[in-house]
């Protein structure tokens, strides 16, 4: 457990709220996302996955510290197992939704000015990639096309999701509730 002696009670609480958020709204979004990606063939993560992944990259950006991403992914893992909202994944949940917070925390380490719009959006993509690749490859063995289409869809969503994160992010900054 020396990873977690990393985080202050704060940093704990903020990370453990913010995951609980992001799990409060898969009902919400998820039947939306599978309305319309599924006549397309493709999961419905790789679509409303970028919604998912702000979450992440909140948490990560206003903790800002090492492995940050790591414990979000994990905790929400096993949230998801513990409230029976894996679904179909099951236990790949464990995979799925700690591999996009261990890259987040890779990217994030790597980049120089780290509360910039183009942070938040690479953060988003490569999150939402790595989930949707993974859970694409590995869970549902999509033929090689539509691994594209859900590639595209991915990034876009990434995408969507970064920039939602950041407006966030100015907002809580704004309104003075975090540094």
């Amino acid at each position: 457990m020396s990873v977690l002696k990393r985080f202050s009670a704060a940093d704990l609480i903020i990370i453990a709220s913010v995951a609980a958020l992001g799990i409060a709204v898969k009902p919400i979004v998820g039947p939306i996302s599978k309305f319309i990606s599924t006549p397309l063939g493709i999961p419905g993560g790789s679509l409303a996955g970028g919604f998912y992944m702000m979450w992440l990259v909140l948490a990560v950006t206003i903790v800002n510290k090492k492995y940050t991403g790591t414990v979000f992914g994990i905790l929400q893992a096993v949230l998801v197992l513990l409230v029976g909202m894996a679904g179909k994944q099951g236990a790949f949940s464990l995979v799925s939704y700690s591999l996009p917070g261990i890259m987040a925390d890779i990217v994030f380490h790597l980049i120089k000015h780290r509360h910039k719009l183009i942070t938040h959006l690479s953060l988003g993509v490569v999150a939402n990639l790595t989930g949707s690749m993974a859970t694409a490859l590995f869970f549902f063995k999509l033929p090689a096309l539509m691994v594209g289409i859900n590639f595209a869809f991915a990034t876009a969503s990434g995408i969507m999701g970064g920039y939602l994160a950041y407006g966030t992010y100015q907002a809580l900054k704004t309104a003075r509730i975090i540094k």
